[in-house]
């Protein structure tokens, strides 16, 4: 049988993606690697042709695209510690659960089933699961690629953090619709770190706004991580999760994530989402 050749790599930089990213205050920014050039449009992005008739006329250059995409990408909000992570360093080997990898092969087949749909009636995906399995990783990298291969706008936001900038807001006189509005209205939306915090009434209420304003909307989905589950831990591991080394009380060994956001929200999230259960040991320890 002959072997095939594998073509050697070009850059090394973004190897040969044409885009790197970058920690930029905070926050993944992608741009375009210093390796790229158009030879089209020499970098203007533009084509000047004339038509049979002799008339005149500019168009946007293929490579234009491109521009775009990481322009979407730069608007995602995705945090900078998270520069690093795809789906290639997401590891699944033992001794890690098998759980892990099941939610890698599902985060996968999510892209295909929302491409193929056109984002069209695709249910989204609820991770749940201790602190550390690497939910985070994958909802971030099935950003990275939805934004950078395929084009579809998406953003990310740790709803705890959304809940302190609102607050911050009222003191600035900025509306709780600026904050909220972005991401209600994004094609795929990211909701990191679910039910953190103390869940009050006014927290709930903007909650629920988030939800059911996706939840009518057949092009949008959501994507969720939480540490809370839909059942307790038994309670020999809820115990040893309560007393660990720093003396922290894990409110996700106590409380179903019904209980932290309410019935009427569980439910549309239930039907919103598939659920991905991720088990094993907190990879930070």
């Amino acid at each position: 049988m002959k072997q095939e050749i594998k073509k050697a790599m070009a850059c090394g930089r973004c190897r040969d993606k044409q885009y790197v990213f970058l920690n930029k205050k905070g926050k993944v920014n992608a741009e375009a690697c210093s390796c790229f050039e158009c030879k089209l449009c020499e970098g203007s992005r533009r084509i000047f042709e004339e038509t049979p008739e002799g008339i005149s006329r500019i168009r946007e250059c293929e490579c234009s695209e491109l521009f775009k995409r990481l322009e979407l990408f730069n608007q995602a909000g995705i945090p900078g510690k998270f520069l690093h992570e795809d789906f290639s360093s997401y590891s699944v080997d033992p001794p890690q659960h098998r759980t892990q990898k099941n939610a890698l092969i599902k985060s996968k087949a999510f892209i295909k089933d929302y491409v193929d749909r056109k984002g069209q009636y695709s249910q989204g995906l609820i991770y749940m699961g201790a602190p550390g399995l690497g939910k985070t990783h994958l909802v971030v990298s099935i950003i990275k690629d939805l934004v950078m291969l395929h084009g579809v706008e998406c953003k990310f936001v740790d709803f705890f953090e959304l809940l302190r900038d609102i607050r911050h807001g009222y003191g600035e006189d900025i509306s709780e619709k600026d904050f909220i509005n972005p991401y209600v209205s994004v094609k795929v939306l990211v909701i990191d770190e679910l039910a953190k915090g103390r869940n009050t009434e006014w927290e709930l209420t903007i909650l629920d706004h988030f939800i059911s304003s996706r939840y009518n909307d057949d092009d949008k989905v959501t994507l969720v991580t939480t540490n809370f589950s839909d059942k307790l831990e038994n309670p020999a591991t809820a115990l040893d999760n309560r007393n660990d080394k720093q003396g922290f009380s894990n409110a996700y060994s106590r409380y179903t994530l019904e209980d932290k956001i309410g019935a009427r929200i569980h439910s549309r999230l239930m039907e919103m989402c598939n659920k991905i259960i991720i088990e094993g040991k907190d990879y930070r320890r």
